[in-house]
């Protein structure tokens, strides 16, 4: 088998495919774009006390859907008893909640820092009528939704040893 002669250009070629490809998988979310594997810092244990994320509007939610690639979304979040809450709306379900109806494990990336949760729905009424007062004191709903505010449900952020 004989050796090719080294290409420079055809060498820079897949080094740019290659470069497009890592950036294609490896993305981070941004507002509404969607995006793969959440790159951060990580946690350096459970949080006892969530009340750090009150001025946070946005924090970054990965999944592990069924076909294997990461998938990372922004969402909104609040904290009630230094409990962590996460909330979707809609008439269907977003990727990253049927994400986690099959595998309830996530990452949040909160301020940099990674932390590796699992995420419960909320069943009980009385508790989502506070998170719907808890989001709509934190997030000017008129604003965003104007006079049709949709119904939400939420799931509570649990960690491991925490």
């Amino acid at each position: 088998m004989a050796l090719r002669p080294f290409d420079p250009e055809s060498t820079r070629a897949r080094l740019a495919v290659l470069g497009l490809l890592i950036g294609i998988l490896a993305c981070q979310p941004r507002d509404e774009r969607a995006g793969t594997w959440l790159m951060g810092q990580g946690a350096a244990g459970p949080v006892e006390d969530w009340r750090f994320t009150v001025g946070i509007e946005e924090i970054f939610i990965e999944t592990r859907p069924w076909y294997g690639i990461r998938h990372s979304t922004t969402i909104w979040c609040v904290e009630l008893d230094g409990q962590l809450y996460v909330g979707s709306y809609g008439e269907e379900k977003k990727a990253w909640e049927q994400a986690i109806a099959r595998d309830p494990e996530a990452r949040l990336l909160i301020g940099g820092r990674l932390h590796n949760v699992t995420l419960v729905p909320v069943t009980d009424a009385a508790l989502g009528q506070a998170l719907d007062a808890r989001y709509g004191a934190k997030y000017d709903m008129q604003e965003v939704f104007g006079d049709d505010v949709p119904g939400w449900w939420y799931y509570r952020v649990e960690q491991p040893g925490g």
